[in-house]
């Protein structure tokens, strides 16, 4: 059995990516988020680009990296506007980007190729707090695509040597779907690639979110729902 399962609630929140992604979100909320996100030993915040320098400052001297979105969310921006928003998020202090990929242009696969490889070598080409080159997540909106679809992007992603696939930004009818996220899986495993898994979107009950812990490397978990799980408690 997966170790993550002896533990649910501490295994989770050590792969979260606690988030508040709401356009209106102030000053002091991000605050609290990242004050929360120490206390709960989160991987990251993910957050939106023109929070980054609040989150930066008040994560400085902790281990909770700052994650945020790029072309969010539909990710119609071209590739030079993409280029132009993640290199302001990484000057800020962002240590991983998230960004949607132009997934209306599935039948553009050139572009598409083009695009990732661009922005993977963005964002490799610079480190983040801790040393590393800055992480490149890729949302697909597996939600809105067909299992061949989802295939098709798992390809691309490891053909263009990202960092993460990713499944939805929340913000469409459907997100996150494990029969979406193990053909991701199997994908990955057939050719031995590096490639990890990052499940997002309508993530919300401990059992839920569980069924994911043997595939994927992150969660994207709203900072409400994570809350809810009283992570410090004891057992």
């Amino acid at each position: 059995m997966n170790s993550n399962f002896l533990n649910p609630r501490l295994n989770i929140i050590k792969i979260c990516d606690y988030t508040l992604l709401a356009e209106k979100s102030t000053v002091h909320e991000i605050q609290e988020l990242c004050k929360k996100a120490i206390q709960y030993t989160c991987f990251s915040v993910c957050i939106q680009p023109d929070k980054v320098r609040i989150a930066q400052q008040e994560l400085k001297n902790s281990n909770v990296l700052v994650c945020t979105v790029i072309s969010f969310p539909s990710g119609e921006n071209t590739l030079e506007e993409k280029v132009i928003e993640t290199t302001q998020a990484i000057q800020n202090g962002a240590d991983e980007i998230d960004v949607v990929i132009n997934y209306k242009k599935i039948a553009n696969e050139t572009y598409l190729i083009n695009e990732l490889n661009a922005l993977r070598e963005l964002c490799h080409s610079h480190k983040n707090k801790i040393g590393k080159p800055i992480t490149l997540k890729v949302i697909i909106e597996s939600g809105l695509h067909t299992l061949e679809e989802t295939i098709f992007f798992t390809k691309l992603c490891i053909k263009t040597k990202v960092d993460f696939i990713k499944t939805s930004t929340g913000k469409v009818a459907v997100g996150a779907e494990i029969e979406k996220v193990k053909v991701m899986y199997d994908e990955i495993r057939k050719v031995n690639s590096s490639l990890k898994i990052k499940a997002s979107g309508g993530l919300r009950e401990i059992h839920q979110i569980e069924t994911y812990l043997p595939y994927v490397q992150r969660l994207g978990i709203g900072y409400q729902t994570v809350d809810s799980f009283k992570i410090l408690d004891k057992y």
